[in-house]
Order: C-alpha cells, then structure tokens, then sequence
C-alpha cells in the first residue's frame, strides 16, 4: 500500500502545480517514496529489533503525510474526497506498520514463559 500512497501524492503534486502550487507539489513529490523508501532501507537489518525501529519511522512518516493532506484540504489546494480518500489509506497503513512493528518485537524477546520452565 505504500507504493499506491507514494502513486497518488504524485498525481496530487501534479495537480498543484498545475494549480501554480510549486512550493506544495514539491512538498508532496518529496514526501511520496518516503513511506516505502524507509522500509527497503531498513529491510536490509540484521537484526529484527533493528527493522522495527525503521518500520516506526515509516509509520510516523505515515502519520505526518495525513497532516499534510489535513493541511492541504483545510486550504483547499486539494479535494475533500482526496483528503479522506488518501487519510483512510495512511491510517490503514499506520495500523499495519504498528502491528507489524509489534510483531518485530515480539519476535525477538524470548518467551519468558518458556524460560521459567
């Protein structure tokens, strides 16, 4: 999904410009391969504690870009329906990104469970 996110900021940045809205489509254009390009850095971890912290960062960056599309449509640059569209999706991604920054955890803490016995 963060691919498809990174696709629609583009399309959106597009549209700004073409609105006279430079200095904001190039906001977007920045922020639009920034969800997946932290996650293929930290893929390459050894550590799986170490992946985790990447994929927070990549959630927190998830979150950040729903402030901007927040931002945007409070100024009308771009639509209501983009703007719930697109904060739906981040929030979808947000979710997932924390569940599977649990489940990196998880995997690395033995099982306390299994070592009292």
């Amino acid at each position: 999904m963060a691919t498809e996110i990174g696709h629609r900021l583009g399309d959106l940045a597009e549209e700004l410009d073409s609105k006279g809205q430079g200095f904001h489509a190039n906001a977007l254009r920045k922020r639009s391969c920034q969800i997946s390009g932290i996650l293929a850095e930290g893929s390459s971890c050894p550590e799986k504690l170490e992946f985790a912290g990447f994929v927070g960062e990549a959630r927190g960056a998830t979150l950040a870009i729903a402030n901007q599309m927040i931002f945007l449509a409070g100024r009308d640059l771009i639509s209501e329906a983009d703007e719930a569209d697109l904060v739906n999706m981040l929030k979808r991604e947000a979710k997932m990104l924390e569940n599977f920054r649990h489940s990196l955890e998880r995997a690395e803490r033995p099982d306390t469970a299994l070592a009292e016995r």
